[in-house]
């Protein structure tokens, strides 16, 4: 590898003999003090040769240099990546890097490889793609999140997270000298705190889609619009008992039941199989995971999520009857022998993780009920285990969390409400005399 070299040069123009008007580049007469030494006009490059693609020589031309020194420290760093093996490639784009990066990332969940795939696809190559991996600077960065203000805060620092991880792989390889994404300050990312449905937020919010419902929109689009004191809202026991009155003739009664009752994940409760279930209580031992090469089977979402959840006296007789009605249903669909599948389709295919959410927000409109997501029945699962006087410890054991600090961060207004209740109840116990 050629020890390469510095110049300097600048932007300095004059008209040859041909009448054409050319760079001086470094012959400027302005680069040198008349003693000789450097003035202060241009700029600093260097060139050296490097072993490019299939182990052909290639020439790196880099300029623009404020001092002969940050040129220098360029050079070098372009020739300790070549030392080591690393294709220099000059040209290579954020886009470029990505893409190859999301590639060859064979070492995460199929479900966490989706969605680094599309923060790639939708948020960092749109806005970052063209950019060469070198000159990435966190000021590309944070404009890239300057234009997603609508992201909540734990999203973007999700996004963050995952651009982080890339250029930290970029930086161990040579390819960058600084993690650009390590330099930008965001809005604190915690998820945000689960709220009960209590009567005066209930009230307050069926005001406001009542008075955007007379402002022209329908119930349905006002029941979307109408603003939730929480993205992750939880109902009450009458909310829940109410929803299930509801949906009791539905087909997916028993996997509502399942959820509410014993916190399990969306993907936890499609992946659940019959021979999960023993004396009453289920192993999680699997998820399904919606990819974009469609319904996956995958192992839960961490080592805490693999848990075994008693389903109690009325689950066991709810899951009997379920079972019985599967049955019943592939029969006379002329299927003999069914998946597995503790929830499926009436031809015993599994069902499809999205659509059990979207069935789910338009059970909950049909029963004019507070809205709350499907993810939202494992916090009210939590809310009602809570209330009836588990402690955090065991809840968070039932729920699968790696760490009781998370279900504190999460339920911790949830756990204040049942306290109150609490208190309430002592109240109604003690007699008084009528006053």
């Amino acid at each position: 590898m050629a020890q390469g070299s510095v110049y300097r040069r600048c932007g300095c123009t004059t008209v040859d003999d041909n009448g054409k008007r050319v760079q001086l580049g470094p012959k400027c007469p302005k680069l040198k003090r008349p003693n000789g030494t450097w003035a202060d006009h241009g700029t600093w490059g260097f060139t050296i040769g490097v072993v490019g693609m299939g182990g052909a020589r290639s020439q790196v031309r880099r300029a623009g240099f404020a001092t002969k020194n940050d040129a220098v420290s360029a050079m070098d760093d372009v020739k300790a990546r070549a030392s080591k093996g690393v294709v220099v490639n000059e040209k290579m784009t954020v886009g470029q890097y990505l893409n190859e990066w999301i590639d060859g990332k064979d070492d995460i969940k199929a479900n966490t490889h989706a969605n680094y795939s599309r923060y790639i696809e939708k948020v960092f190559v749109p806005h970052l793609g063209h950019v060469r991996l070198r000159d990435l600077r966190s000021a590309h960065i944070k404009a890239m999140f300057d234009d997603h203000t609508h992201l909540a805060p734990s999203s973007a620092q999700r996004m963050r997270a995952v651009l982080r991880s890339a250029l930290s792989d970029a930086l161990r390889a040579g390819l960058v000298t600084v993690n650009a994404a390590a330099l930008v300050k965001m809005a604190g990312g915690r998820s945000p705190r689960a709220l009960v449905w209590t009567k005066a937020r209930e009230s307050s919010w069926r005001w406001d889609v009542a008075a955007l419902v007379e402002d022209g929109k329908t119930v349905a689009a006002a029941r979307r619009s109408a603003p939730r004191p929480s993205s992750s809202m939880v109902w009450t026991p009458a909310h829940l008992g109410a929803f299930l009155d509801a949906m009791a003739d539905h087909p997916l009664y028993a996997l509502f039941w399942i959820a509410s009752h014993c916190g399990l994940r969306r993907g936890e409760v499609c992946g659940l199989k019959w021979s999960d279930l023993d004396d009453g209580v289920i192993t999680v031992e699997r998820q399904l995971v919606c990819t974009p090469d469609g319904i996956i089977e995958d192992t839960p979402k961490s080592d805490a999520s693999g848990r075994s959840v008693s389903v109690g006296t009325a689950g066991v007789k709810l899951l009997t009857a379920h079972r019985s009605d599967q049955r019943a249903e592939l029969l006379s669909w002329g299927v003999g022998k069914g998946s597995g599948y503790m929830f499926t389709t009436p031809t015993g295919e599994t069902l499809d993780p999205h659509w059990v959410s979207k069935e789910f927000k338009r059970q909950v409109t049909a029963a004019d009920l507070p809205p709350i997501r499907f993810h939202d029945l494992r916090h009210t699962a939590a809310s009602l285990m809570l209330a009836s006087g588990s402690d955090m410890k065991t809840v968070s054991e039932i729920l699968g969390h790696s760490d009781l600090t998370i279900t504190g961060n999460i339920y911790a207004s949830v756990y204040e409400d049942a306290k109150d209740a609490a208190v309430e109840a002592v109240s109604v116990l003690v007699p008084r005399k009528a006053v």
